[in-house]
Parts: structure tokens; C-alpha cells; sequence
């Protein structure tokens, strides 16, 4: 039985991006405050399953994955707030990736099904936690690694 561990995964990119001239003053600021992490697990024999983590860092699972207990288990969290003087900002959407590949040497898996809490509809004014969860998808007695990999979300203001 292969045991995995996977660390918190990096944000390689957050965007903000001005959609109004109202807080033109103002700049938006996105940081991440927590990685999202699946913990440990051991793949199954045969077949595939799944690591779904929530937006409230509860992870289940699917098919013949084992959860393990240790390591860390965790949704990713982002601090959306706002600098400089004006109008308030409005964080109107916010855009994850469709998938992503994490790699431990030469292995990988895919992460997918990405999903936020607010959902990426209008968020509002000021100060603003962003979580967000993924499904991993393991494969048949995938190998044992520290598997990591990055990803980008865009948040819309104006």
C-alpha cells in the first residue's frame, strides 16, 4: 500500500484586474492565506477514485482511495482587500482553473472540478475571505510522492 503526502499546493498568480474608473484610486489586493492541501491517502488497487475537498476543508472520497489520517488537511483561503482612497471596490467575480496537473518526479495527477465559497458571482465591498476546494483524481496504485503543482485565479473589480 503506497502512502502519499501532498504539501499545500502554491498560487502561482493572482490577478486583479480594474473593470471601472470608480476606484481608480483604489487598488485591490488578493493574498493567500492558507495552500489547499488533501493530506494523506493511499491509492487503490484497482480502478480510480477521487479526493474531494470542500470549500470548508472537509475532504471525502470516492472509489477505492483510503483516507489516512496525518498530514495536512485543508481548503485554500484568500484575503481579497483594498488599499489607497476613494470609492470602496466592488469584487465582482472571481474565474478558477479548469483543471491542473501535480507532478512528483516523472508522476502526476489531475485536479479538478476547482469550486469557491463566495461562488464566482459578485462578491461585494471591502475585506473578503475567498475559499476554495478541488477534486483530486487518483489512479490505480499510483505512486508515492510529495505531489505539487500551481494554479491561477482571476479576480474582477470595479
Amino acid at each position: 500500500m503506497a502512502i502519499f503526502r501532498l504539501p499545500q499546493l502554491l498560487l502561482l498568480l493572482l490577478l486583479l484586474l480594474a473593470a471601472s474608473a470608480h476606484g481608480a484610486n483604489k487598488t485591490g489586493n488578493v493574498t493567500n492565506t492558507r495552500g489547499l492541501s488533501f493530506g494523506r491517502f493511499a491509492p487503490p488497487t484497482t480502478g480510480t477514485g477521487t479526493i474531494i475537498m470542500s470549500t470548508a476543508g472537509v475532504r471525502t472520497k470516492t472509489g477505492g482511495v483510503m483516507l489516512l489520517s496525518g498530514g495536512t488537511i485543508t481548503s485554500a483561503s484568500y484575503s481579497l482587500t483594498e488599499s489607497g482612497a476613494g470609492k470602496s471596490l466592488q469584487f465582482t467575480t472571481i474565474t478558477l482553473p479548469t483543471s491542473i496537473s501535480l507532478t512528483s518526479g516523472a508522476n502526476s495527477m489531475t485536479l479538478n472540478n476547482f469550486v469557491s465559497d463566495p461562488p464566482n458571482t459578485v462578491l461585494g465591498t471591502g475585506k473578503t475571505t475567498v475559499l476554495v476546494g478541488a477534486t483530486l483524481n487518483v489512479n490505480a496504485n499510483q505512486a508515492p510522492g510529495n505531489y505539487s503543482g500551481t494554479y491561477s485565479i482571476t479576480v474582477n473589480y470595479q
